[in-house]
């Protein structure tokens, strides 16, 4: 993200914002993905991350420091991960059944963000152009530009990058490699002895993901972003073709 900017060619107080606004998209989303786990992992009988304190949406008790940078210098990173007792997820008699829902619950609540972004994105686009406040080719950097207009496209900047963070946060995670969300809730359908080898190799699972990481952004080796660009796919799909339908009419 820090290198995107500098090459952007975007002027300081313009960087400034922007990355201003990516960060409170940052810790915002990192949050509410882990507090859905611990959340969830409540609701269902494990109280171990509300003992915790990490029942909240305070960034301080999420984000973890090397996962941080990555996401700052490379545009992918990661969370702390909530802590749940598979053992005390006593809500349903098929204990698979609460680990699949403690698994999807982050990545559910990435989509769910992403969805009412786009929805309201799609909004202030409407009023701000129907209603004079932005012209169709303003952008923030624009000279000249009041105040108004500019705040009006902060705020339209933001939802932007809530969606497609989001987005992406959720297809990052669901990729089925430990210590993922899609791995975790794939294993519940695992015999025992295959889960077992799988458990011998999974900090090299991520190695494997941190290396992704760093060819992508260093080494200009889209391997990792192809995959989450194409997991994204049917997701988009979901939600920007109704909703662009619906603001289609008032175009």
């Amino acid at each position: 993200m820090i290198t995107m900017l500098l090459n952007s060619g975007y002027s300081i107080p313009e960087m400034i914002i922007i990355g201003g606004i990516f960060i409170i998209v940052l810790v915002f989303s990192l949050s509410i993905h882990e507090v859905m786990h611990g959340y969830a992992a409540y609701k269902l009988g494990d109280d171990t991350a509300r003992l915790q304190g990490r029942l909240t949406l305070n960034p301080l008790v999420h984000l973890d420091p090397v996962g941080t940078l990555m996401m700052l210098l490379a545009g992918f990173g990661w969370a702390k991960p909530v802590p749940v007792n598979y053992n005390r997820l006593k809500r349903f008699k098929n204990r698979f059944v609460s680990i699949r829902i403690v698994s999807l619950a982050g990545v559910t609540a990435n989509f769910s963000v992403a969805l009412v972004s786009y929805l309201l994105l799609n909004i202030l686009t409407i009023i701000g152009l129907k209603g004079g406040i932005v012209g169709i080719s303003d952008s923030i950097g624009d000279p000249g530009l009041g105040f108004a207009p500019t705040l009006y496209l902060v705020a339209m900047m933001l939802f932007q990058y809530l969606y497609f963070f989001n987005l992406m946060l959720m297809a990052f995670n669901l990729l089925p490699l430990p210590p993922l969300d899609g791995y975790h809730f794939i294993e519940t359908f695992l015999p025992y002895k295959v889960k077992q080898k799988i458990a011998g190799y999974e900090r090299y699972f991520g190695l494997v993901l941190l290396g992704l990481i760093l060819a992508g952004n260093f080494l200009r080796l889209p391997i990792l972003s192809t995959i989450i660009n194409f997991i994204m796919i049917p997701f988009k799909f979901v939600i920007e073709v109704p909703i662009d339908a619906l603001f289609g009419l008032f175009l």
